[in-house]
């Protein structure tokens, strides 16, 4: 009887520390979701919400980059130069003025590389890539990457690279933001912390 006793209160303790971690769990994630008025994807579980036309904006968009000298960080803005490979090129929050990379934090090039700028997802976790052309019209890659989700984040496989590292900050129906803290580049690897990307609609599918 002391055996089965025992074993009752220790299933109820369990019952109980369970469900406190999950209301405490759950109650951590409404509250950041309910703070930024958006939904915080982790992993989502489909690509429902991500289906669609995405274009990159400057607008909350942003890097840190630390000098590996004195290893002081700076947050920068950036505007997407469309003349060449959309490449990010920093500036001052404050003023809008360009950001000389070189005196800030030893860095050769003038830009933070560059990002694909359009995206169309579907469906089926294959995706293209659109870009715009000299005329100002965008035309759609013939190769077809493809996309998904996983434990670590959200990858997308163009020309056989996977672009790993990147995470879904947050995702609703007009906007979604990537944050990148690995890069292929061994000169961005030196000065960059993370580039944090948002993105907006263009169409839905």
């Amino acid at each position: 009887m002391r055996k089965i006793f025992s074993s009752k209160h220790a299933l109820c303790a369990g019952l109980v520390l369970g469900g406190l971690f999950t209301f405490s769990s759950s109650y951590a994630t409404n509250n950041d979701a309910n703070n930024n008025n958006q939904q915080v994807a982790a992993t989502p579980t489909n690509n429902t919400r991500i289906v669609g036309t995405w274009e990159l904006t400057n607008k909350d968009s942003y890097a840190i980059v630390r000098n590996p000298r004195t290893h002081k960080e700076y947050k920068v803005g950036f505007i997407i130069d469309r003349y060449d490979d959309y490449k990010f090129l920093p500036i001052d929050f404050k003023t809008g003025e360009r950001v000389d990379l070189r005196s800030l934090v030893g860095h050769d090039d003038d830009d933070l590389d560059d990002e694909l700028h359009r995206f169309d997802f579907y469906r089926n976790g294959t995706m293209s890539v659109i870009e715009r052309e000299d005329n100002g019209r965008w035309k759609r890659d013939d190769d077809t990457g493809v996309y998904g989700f996983r434990r670590d984040g959200f990858f997308m496989k163009i020309d056989g690279k996977t672009r790993k590292n990147l995470q879904v900050r947050f995702i609703n129906n007009n906007e979604f933001e990537l944050t990148q803290t690995k890069f292929n580049d061994k000169d961005l690897r030196r000065i960059v912390v993370k580039k944090v990307m948002r993105y907006v609609r263009v169409t839905r599918k």
